[in-house]
């Protein structure tokens, strides 16, 4: 019986955990290795799940010959060096729901990048392709998760001020608005849009301007800002 493949995650965070436990239930051998811990000699391939600005540094304790991956996505393959290395990052937060639909982007050399390609696969996710431009690929990616989440959170704040329900309360309450606009967009692109700056409510604005703390104006001006330039505005 030919031995399962294996892999050697660094840096058993979110990610490493949830991409170890993954693993090992699609019949890989896993070994993890934690912060201050050196990754075996004779590993054939290291996945690096560190924070980015740890990846350099970590990958020059690696033993020479493995293949290295990495998931940083606001850093390329070349942080690797001298490592046949490649980018493996998941367009998603971890932990994830099981059987979630993870989409991925992989780059570097042609080794490493058969290697992330077949650690994919084993996980489910969905490669999409290379990453071309990847300041403004991970820009993207920030938008689309954590500035959503802030926008989210800070809007919960202020319903929760203006109801008196709690913060817990106010984002499950808005959570299925949140949600449906979200699907819409999907969909429908920027067309999908609505509210007042969408629509050119200049005196509904000016009320929310009026009782907005600073921190929330400077996020619901830059909001309205770009919904009317999405709007031809």
């Amino acid at each position: 019986m030919a031995a399962p493949p294996s892999i050697t995650i660094v840096g058993p965070g979110r990610l490493g955990r949830s991409v170890a436990g993954s693993l090992r239930r699609a019949g890989w051998a896993v070994t993890t290795v934690g912060r201050g811990e050196e990754a075996p000699k004779g590993a054939s391939l290291i996945w690096l799940t560190v924070p980015d600005h740890a990846v350099a540094a970590r990958a020059r304790t690696l033993p020479p010959g493995a293949l290295v991956l990495h998931s940083a996505g606001s850093l390329g393959p070349e942080v690797l060096a001298p490592h046949r290395g490649a980018v493996l990052h998941p367009l998603m937060t971890f932990p994830h729901p099981e059987g979630a639909f993870v989409p991925c982007t992989a780059s570097g050399h042609p080794e490493a990048l058969v290697a992330a390609h077949e650690v994919a696969a084993a996980l489910g996710w969905r490669v999409l392709g290379e990453v071309h431009d990847r300041a403004r690929y991970h820009a993207a990616a920030c938008m689309a998760s954590g500035h959503i989440a802030a926008c989210f959170a800070d809007a919960s704040v202020i319903f929760a001020s203006a109801t008196g329900v709690s913060e817990a309360e106010a984002r499950r309450t808005l959570e299925p608005l949140a949600a449906a606009t979200l699907a819409r967009v999907v969909v429908a692109g920027s067309a999908a849009i609505t509210g007042p700056a969408a629509r050119g409510d200049e005196a509904t604005i000016a009320a929310h301007r009026a009782v907005l703390p600073a921190d929330s104006l400077a996020l619901y001006d830059a909001g309205t800002r770009t919904i009317k330039k999405l709007q031809g505005g």
